[in-house]
């Protein structure tokens, strides 16, 4: 290739560089209005400055394959634009999670405080937080009357251990450790992580969420410090509920799949025609049946009307996903002398653990936001989940405490955040293993 077909390449980088600069410098001079501060026809200058970037992007790799491989020349432009454009949109997609962490980390306990008079444009317009104002105060607060034991800061430290245990299994796995030792590894420190955290959130409990009053008596903390308490009754609650629906739907899913019964095929068609309608319309019927069995405000009744939200779904999908393994393998099992059930635990559960997994993350993570059902069953601040905690601080007498809110909103959002990324290939990758077959 010769450097002269390079040049209009080169050329059409300068000029979109140009007119990036021409277009800050003439920039005018920015106008209070109230506690606002406003640029003159910003809009048509952001506009202008996004077609310079995508258009140029898209016309520099034009011109590159037009110099280098002339018959893709146009699909490289169409591939570099529409990049650069979904970068554009992702970007301006998590600006308000960008701006309420940056919240979190405000000295002030509001959305909006005094905007700085000098520095950066877009510090002084407010369109990004203020570095000025970085503080941990908010996390402080939260956190101030929250109370570990001792003995809970040992299963904290291992829990710590085991992440970066498995953070290290990773880096050694990319530097060419054995695939036997980096499956044995991670397997017994995922199973470490799993077993310290649920002792925690077991052993958690709302007596440790106080502060001390003038005479050194405990006083219980405002609803306001007990973030932790929330996280756990989440975590809780969810878990034992994906557990319960990977329990119903096994059983279930493999009747509907392997057996031929009178009313199967109306009963799968109940499933589908019960899932058409939103979870809220029986908020009633199921505040009456709870109750009725004196279940109100505990975790029991929340645990037994989630769980029997997830029998339709959970149980279709496993039954899609067994329709599409051979029946052979538990024919030969049954030929061995098994029986059905021996079958169905030694044959079927262990090549379904991926969808088992996938059905209990689909039901935690459903479970973990949800918001509704648990405030109608729920009244005890105690036992209150994250949403109905979140929820508090928006409810006070004068204003939304917005950098507790953010603060507490952080620290809800780590756990299933972890887990989301942690296992997100058994849930991408299960989605159409249930669909094979109806």
């Amino acid at each position: 290739m010769k450097p002269k077909a390079l040049l209009p390449l080169f050329a059409v980088i300068a000029l979109a560089i140009a007119g990036l600069v021409v277009l800050f410098m003439t920039s005018p001079d920015p106008i209070t209005k109230g506690r606002f501060l406003v640029l003159p026809l910003g809009w048509l200058r952001f506009l202008i400055g996004f077609v310079l970037v995508t258009g140029g992007a898209g016309l520099c790799a034009y011109l590159w394959g037009k110099a280098t491989r002339p018959a893709k020349a146009a699909g490289y432009a169409l591939a570099m634009a529409t990049h650069i454009f979904l970068w554009m949109v992702v970007l301006l997609t998590f600006y308000p999670i960008i701006y309420l962490l940056g919240v979190s980390f405000n000295k002030n306990n509001n959305i909006a405080a005094t905007l700085p008079k000098q520095g950066n444009l877009l510090i002084r317009s407010g369109i990004l937080p203020n570095p000025s104002d970085f503080s941990l105060v908010q996390y402080h607060e939260v956190l101030s009357q929250t109370h570990i034991l001792g003995y809970q800061w040992i299963f904290i430290i291992l829990a710590m251990l085991a992440i970066l245990g498995l953070i290290g299994v990773q880096i050694a796995k990319r530097k060419g450790m054995d695939m036997l030792k980096v499956e044995q590894w991670t397997q017994r420190l995922g199973w470490l992580l799993f077993a310290v955290l649920a002792i925690l959130i077991i052993t958690i409990g709302p007596k440790q969420f106080y502060s001390l009053g003038a005479n050194g008596e405990k006083v219980p903390a405002g609803s306001e410090r007990m973030i932790i308490l929330y996280i756990r009754n989440t975590l809780l609650v969810s878990g034992i509920t994906g557990i319960f629906a990977v329990l119903i739907s096994t059983t279930a899913g493999y009747a509907f799949a392997r057996f031929r019964f009178e009313g199967r095929y109306r009963t799968l068609l109940t499933f589908v025609f019960v899932q058409m309608f939103p979870g809220f319309m029986a908020l009633v019927a199921i505040y009456y049946l709870m109750s009725y069995l004196g279940l109100l405000n505990s975790f029991a009744g929340l645990i037994l009307a989630y769980s029997g939200g997830a029998i339709a779904f959970a149980s279709w999908i496993f039954k899609g996903y067994l329709e599409a393994i051979s029946p052979s393998l538990e024919e030969a099992a049954l030929v061995d002398g098994a029986t059905r059930w021996g079958a169905f635990w030694r044959v079927i559960l262990p090549i379904s653990i991926p969808m088992l997994l996938f059905i209990f993350l689909l039901q935690f993570i459903g479970t973990y936001s949800e918001f509704i059902l648990a405030s109608t069953l729920l009244q005890d601040s105690t036992k209150w989940t994250v949403g109905m905690g979140l929820q508090n601080f928006t409810s006070g007498q004068f204003a939304t405490q917005w950098g507790l809110l953010t603060a507490s909103a952080v620290l809800g959002s780590i756990p299933i955040l972890a887990i989301f990324y942690s296992f997100q290939g058994a849930l991408t990758g299960q989605y159409t293993a249930g669909g094979v077959k109806g």
